[in-house]
């Protein structure tokens, strides 16, 4: 598959940010345990309304076509939230420092962890700039592997979504990884990177979307098992989970 990025390397990215390279060593760090299966990427754009407690937003969402499904770029923002603290509620976490909630399907398919990012961060001696507030699993393990959703945070001020994309493309390319498709909504501030890296021989396809909001990147990445062994159950699951990250404003 060839690189369909719509989006230019912006002058002045040459040099790699030291946090950009910190996220794609943390996307490693969780991937060299999972597989997945690409498929071809299609970009459209669809109406889209959230209820909120009354509170209606519409807008129009940039939407593209991956392995787990129809997929949003577009940063969707809540109104407000319902839950007024962080943590798990019922099917849903939300961080109230970071601004952002996600949800999952069930608590029969799916477990929340709060701390093996924490777990994470402290093993590789992250900076205080970068986070992991929660890692959503699947509760099925295949092949020895189980399916995942986690969330990286970072701070990143006023950098721009087309600067961010550019530089961890540059810097998981400078690791080893190859990058397949980029896609971006400059006007929300989200964007989708798909690639792939042969790890001990091993074909590993991976899938990110990317918020920005308050001056913070959101990583939102997926992993599961190669396509022949994943149920629609599970697929379904892990496109509904990446869907509904949320910017809280």
């Amino acid at each position: 598959m060839t690189d369909n990025s719509d989006e230019k390397s912006a002058p002045g990215t040459a040099k790699l940010p030291v946090k950009t390279i910190v996220v794609a060593v943390v996307v490693i760090a969780f991937m060299v345990i999972f597989k997945r299966e690409l498929g071809g990427l299609l970009e459209r754009t669809s109406d889209f309304k959230i209820s909120t407690e009354g509170v209606v937003i519409k807008a129009v969402v940039k939407t593209v076509e991956t392995p787990i499904g129809t997929t949003e770029v577009s940063v969707v923002p809540l109104a407000k939230s319902p839950q007024s603290s962080t943590g798990v509620h019922g099917t849903t976490y939300v961080n109230t420092e970071y601004a952002f909630q996600i949800s999952w399907p069930n608590a029969k398919d799916w477990t929340p962890d709060e701390a093996l990012g924490a777990q994470l961060h402290k093993k590789l001696g992250l900076p205080a700039t970068v986070d992991i507030p929660i890692v959503i699993l699947s509760n099925t393990p295949i092949d020895r592997f189980r399916p995942n959703i986690n969330v990286v945070v970072e701070k990143v001020g006023d950098m721009s979504i087309q600067d961010y994309m550019a530089a961890t493309k540059d810097s998981l390319v400078a690791q080893g990884w190859e990058v397949l498709s980029t896609s971006v909504d400059p006007k929300t501030r989200g964007g989708v990177i798909v690639f792939i890296n042969n790890t001990g021989g091993e074909r590993i396809y991976q899938f990110q979307r990317i918020a920005m909001n308050k001056g913070n990147a959101y990583v939102i990445t997926a992993s599961q098992v190669p396509k022949a062994d994943l149920s629609q159950g599970l697929k379904q699951g892990l496109g509904d989970i990446v869907n509904s990250f949320r910017v809280i404003q």
